[in-house]
């Protein structure tokens, strides 16, 4: 009567569990909740990682850290918010477009208004990535 190899038995369980993983993460990789799963995780990461840009509207600007935005005749350069006040380039594109003005100014939500160039702002928010400005005039009209 044969004896029974118990080596020869965790020979077999090794290599049927050496092949049993690979096959069944391919079985779960390819079906469609795992599809539908990573695509939904692509659309959010990819959207996550775009960055916001300066945006201008009718009544706000919308201006990202070291992104230049033209308003009007005028070019706005937000640096950046120290001890409660707002850095921020003012270029004037009639007069020399290459040369900023730096502009300090209170980062107080509804503080006093502030003239860049033709146009009157008022602060909305303001924090060290992004300055809201809401737009309460033009000055001259072209």
């Amino acid at each position: 009567m044969p004896q029974f190899n118990k080596k020869g038995w965790m020979a077999v369980l090794f290599i049927f569990s050496c092949l049993a993983v690979p096959f069944g993460l391919t079985y779960y990789l390819s079906t469609p909740q795992y599809k539908a799963r990573h695509k939904q995780w692509q659309t959010t990461s990819t959207a996550a990682s775009v960055p916001i840009k300066s945006q201008i509207s009718v009544q706000k600007v919308l201006l990202a850290k070291d992104d230049r935005v033209k308003v009007k005749n005028t070019c706005l350069v937000f640096k950046g918010l120290e001890k409660g006040q707002v850095t921020l380039d003012l270029y004037l594109i009639e007069l020399d477009p290459d040369h900023p003005y730096p502009q300090r100014f209170s980062a107080k939500k509804n503080g006093t208004p502030i003239r860049l160039g033709d146009m009157i702002y008022l602060v909305e928010t303001a924090n060290n990535s992004f300055l809201t400005l809401k737009i309460l005039q033009t000055m001259f009209t072209y």
